[in-house]
């Protein structure tokens, strides 16, 4: 999908209530587009990694995962019908 043809859907934290999003749009034969995005990125994830390696300690234990963004879009022609079905 190009990008100006395309609109937000679904802004979430949770790889579960995607996942219910997105089964309700292939039921529907609607097309969408997942993006995710890591809040730490590259850089950050790989410096936590290196201090949780020098001190001993398994990656993300007693700590909170690492966070994802989940973006989903989908045609703005198929919007409205997207937002009803899914909210």
């Amino acid at each position: 999908m190009l990008p100006f043809l395309k609109k937000r859907l679904a802004i979430d934290t949770s790889s579960e209530a995607i996942r219910r999003i997105t089964d309700i749009l292939d039921e529907n034969g609607i097309q969408y587009e997942i993006r995710t995005v890591r809040s730490r990125g590259s850089v950050g994830s790989a410096l936590d990694a290196q201090a949780y390696a020098r001190a001993n300690l398994a990656l993300y234990k007693e700590s909170a995962l690492p966070s994802v963004v989940y973006f989903v879009y989908v045609k703005r022609k198929a919007y409205a019908r997207a937002v009803e079905l899914v909210f």
